[in-house]
């Protein structure tokens, strides 16, 4: 589980959006990858939810 920081946060100490970018691509591979082992109907409606969320905060950053 990874530790929520804020947007904001990154964009004191970074001054850039890429480690957002990065973590958002690092997370939909690894979904990806585990969608791919095959998934219960249980497991791959969790995982269809957790890509729309992935697919949603990539749509956020376009716009920033």
């Amino acid at each position: 589980m990874s530790n929520f920081v804020s947007l904001f946060d990154v964009l004191e100490t970074q001054g850039s959006l890429t480690p957002i970018k990065d973590e958002i691509l690092t997370m939909k591979f690894n979904l990806k990858k585990e969608m791919d082992k095959g998934l219960t109907p249980e497991e791959m409606k969790l995982a269809q939810e957790e890509e729309k969320a992935i697919l949603a905060a990539e749509n956020i950053l376009e716009k920033l």
